[in-house]
């Protein structure tokens, strides 16, 4: 798997394409999917406890209390998974990660190496239990891995990095607006991750179900093992 990496002018931060090289251009259905078909009947239960327009702020409050974790964080050296659940957004998105060594958060955007996975998050372009790897090897132990959301990012073949940018670091959000939610799956053994891609505090609807993808370190079906799950809530 090759990457591409460019210098961010809005930032001094570093952009890693994992699906595409500058011959080729920016490929909006990265060639590296694996697609599972797998679990498809739990991911459809997934997606019902999101339903649209519904207030998960009201719904689901734990998953915003200051003592539920909210993060990723790698305390076995591991392959780290992430599969997508679905896209309720009328935005074409842009998805990715970032990682960082626990106990060393990022205070500024501008201190995230910010990882590709999907250009464009649409139904249209990906299936349901597509499945990427987060990088081209394990990641070590001790480290957090974090995710990102360019807003409206893709457009005519290519990512807009200037544009309205929401992480799981939400110390780095306006407002330090929590933009995602993230809790353990007891049946799938996976955590879920899913974003609200409109700022809390304006017009959102709060349904968290703009974008919705599983993480994990195996792809065997079988439970977490390698992250530390204290404090994440289970559903």
């Amino acid at each position: 798997m090759k990457s591409l990496v460019i210098n961010c002018l809005c930032a001094a931060v570093i952009i890693s394409f994992a699906s595409c090289d500058r011959s080729e251009g920016i490929s909006e259905r990265p060639k590296e999917i694996v697609a599972t078909g797998e679990r498809l009947a739990l991911f459809q239960e997934i997606m019902a406890d999101f339903p649209e327009s519904k207030n998960v702020k009201n719904a689901k409050p734990e998953l915003f209390d200051g003592a539920t974790r909210k993060e990723i964080l790698v305390k076995n050296e591991s392959d780290v998974y992430v599969t997508f659940i679905s896209e309720g957004a009328s935005l074409a998105n842009t998805f990715g990660w970032y990682s960082y060594p626990a106990g060393s958060k990022p205070t500024s955007s501008s201190q995230i190496q910010m990882n590709i996975l999907f250009p464009h998050v649409s139904e249209r372009v990906l299936r349901q239990g597509d499945r990427l790897r987060l990088g081209e090897s394990k990641i070590p132990a001790n480290t957090v891995v974090g995710f990102f959301l360019i807003i409206d990012g893709w457009e005519r073949g290519e990512i807009h990095y200037d544009r309205q940018t929401f992480y799981t670091n939400f110390e780095l959000n306006p407002n330090n607006e929590q933009q995602h939610v993230l809790f353990k799956h007891k049946e799938l053994g996976d955590i879920v991750l899913s974003f609200e891609d409109v700022l809390t505090s304006s017009s959102s609807d709060k349904d968290y179900n703009d974008i919705i993808f599983t993480v994990t370190d195996n792809t065997n079906e079988s439970e977490v093992t390698n992250f530390d799950i204290t404090g994440v809530k289970e559903y």
